[in-house]
C-alpha cells in the first residue's frame, strides 16, 4: 500500500485530480471539462457550486481508483488559475457568478484604476501593472454591476481557495494567488492597506494569508462524503497554476527559466527577491511570489506562441513530419523561435540575469524543430520536461509539505 498525495488543479479548460506517491509516481488521475458559461454581453463566468461539484466528481474517481489499489490518501492541496474569485457571504455561500480570468468586461475598471490609483504606484507595490485580468478589477466590476450581491459578500476567495475552503472549512489564500489580485504588497508579503484604501475596498474582504503548503485542517465530513476522501486527509494551501507547475518541474532556483509553450507562450524566471529598481516594471514584466519562501519570479509572454505553428500546419493540411520539412513549416517555426528568444532576452536584461537554465514544457516543447532552433538562437541547452501533469504534481508536492513529507 502506498501513501497518496493529491493535487487538485482547477484550470481554464479542465479540472483534474491526480494522486502521486511520495516519490512523485502517478497513482491515479481523472479529469473533466471546466463548466464555463458565456454571457450575452460578451463575458465568461463560472458557477462556484458547479466548479465544486466537478471537483468532487474527479476526486471521487481518483479516490475510487486509489481504494481499488489499496492506496491511502494522506493529503491534498489545490491549484488554480490565479485571477478569478468567489464572493461569499457570512455563511461561506457564493452570492454571485464568478468572472472568468479572461472576461473582458473589466476593461473599464482597469482604466479607472490607472487613472485614479496609478500604474506606477500599483506596480511599485504589487510588482504587476494594472490590467483587466487581475482580481481587484473583478471586485470593482462586481461592486458596480452586482450591487446587491456585493453588499451581501463578506469574503473574496480565489478559485483554489474556494475548493480548499469546501474541503477544510477554512478560508485562506497563499502568496502566489494573492500576487494576482493587484492588492498584494510583494516586498512585505502582506495585503496593501494603501491600495485597498485607494480602491475603497474593505480589508476584511480578503482572506488571511498563509504560506503555500500550510496545513488548513482535515477534510470535513460533508466533503468526505462528496469526494470519497477520508476525514483523516490533511488539506494544504495550494497556489497559482503556473507557480505550482514550476515547483513540480524543479524551477525553484534563481536563474532558472520555465518556457511554457502552448497556444500562447509564457516565460517564468525565478529570482531571489522583489526587484524594486523599476527595471522590471519598465519592461512591462510582472513579478509575483513563488511557492518557495522569500523567492519571487518575473514573468512575461507572447500571446501568439506555439499555437501559430499548428494553425499553419492545419491550414496547409499536412501531417507533422511533412509540415516540419516544408518551407512554410520551417519559416513559421523560425518566427516563433526568434520572437521567443527576443522576449527571453528582454526578460534577462530587465532582471539583470546573465545566465539561465532553460526548461521547456507544454505541447510546443514536443516540436523537435522548434526546440532545436531555440537552442541554436540562445546558444544554451534546453531541457524538455517529461512531466505532463505539472500543475497537479506541484499541488501534490504542497500537500506533502502540509504533512511534513518532503
Amino acid at each position: 500500500m502506498a501513501e497518496a498525495f493529491i493535487g487538485l488543479d482547477l484550470g481554464t479548460t479542465g479540472i483534474k485530480a491526480v494522486a502521486f506517491d511520495a516519490a512523485d509516481r502517478e497513482l491515479a488521475a481523472a479529469a473533466m471539462a471546466t463548466p464555463t458559461h458565456r454571457t450575452a454581453d460578451g463575458g465568461a463566468e463560472y458557477d462556484a457550486d458547479e466548479l465544486w461539484a466537478t471537483a468532487c466528481a474527479v476526486l471521487r474517481r481518483v479516490t475510487n481508483r486509489l481504494a481499488a489499489a489499496a492506496n491511502q490518501p494522506v493529503a491534498i492541496a489545490t491549484a488554480s488559475m490565479g485571477e478569478s474569485g468567489v464572493l461569499v457571504d457570512d455563511g461561506g455561500v457564493p452570492v454571485a457568478p464568478v468572472l472568468a480570468w479572461f472576461d473582458p468586461r473589466t476593461e473599464p475598471q482597469a482604466a479607472w484604476w490607472v487613472e485614479n490609483v496609478g500604474a506606477a504606484r500599483t506596480t511599485a507595490i504589487t510588482g504587476i501593472p494594472p490590467r483587466a485580468v487581475f482580481g481587484a478589477t473583478k471586485m470593482l466590476w462586481m461592486r458596480e454591476h452586482r450591487g446587491d450581491a456585493w453588499r451581501r459578500g463578506r469574503r473574496w476567495l480565489n478559485i483554489a481557495d474556494w475548493a480548499a475552503y469546501r474541503l477544510s472549512g477554512r478560508m485562506a489564500t497563499d502568496h502566489t494567488l494573492a500576487s494576482r489580485t493587484m492588492l498584494f504588497d510583494l516586498a512585505a508579503r502582506r495585503w496593501s492597506d494603501e491600495l485597498l484604501d485607494a480602491a475603497a475596498l474593505d480589508p476584511a474582504l480578503l482572506a488571511p494569508l498563509v504560506p503555500s503548503g500550510h496545513p488548513l485542517g482535515p477534510v470535513l465530513p460533508a466533503a468526505a462524503a462528496a469526494t470519497g476522501l477520508p476525514t483523516t486527509v490533511q488539506v494544504g494551501a495550494g497556489g497559482q497554476d503556473h507557480v505550482c507547475a514550476a515547483l513540480a518541474l524543479g524551477v525553484t532556483e534563481p536563474g532558472m527559466l520555465l518556457d511554457s509553450i502552448g497556444t500562447a507562450e509564457a516565460f517564468f524566471l525565478v529570482s531571489e527577491g522583489f526587484d524594486a529598481t523599476g527595471r522590471v516594471a519598465a519592461a512591462g514584466i510582472g513579478q509575483g511570489a513563488h511557492v518557495i519562501p522569500d523567492r519571487t519570479y518575473a514573468m512575461t509572454g507572447l500571446q501568439r506562441g506555439g499555437g501559430r505553428i499548428d494553425a499553419r500546419r492545419i491550414e496547409l493540411g499536412l501531417d507533422w513530419p511533412d509540415f516540419l520539412a516544408s518551407a512554410e513549416g520551417i519559416e513559421i517555426t523560425e518566427e516563433v523561435a526568434r520572437e521567443g528568444q527576443a522576449r527571453i532576452g528582454e526578460l534577462m536584461a530587465a532582471t539583470g540575469t546573465d545566465a539561465i537554465r532553460h526548461l521547456a514544457t507544454g505541447g510546443g516543447s514536443r516540436n523537435r524543430l522548434l526546440i532545436e532552433r531555440k537552442r541554436d538562437l540562445g546558444g544554451r541547452p534546453i531541457e524538455v520536461a517529461t512531466q505532463t501533469e505539472a500543475t497537479a504534481a506541484g499541488a501534490a508536492a504542497l500537500a506533502r509539505r502540509a504533512v511534513g513529507v518532503r
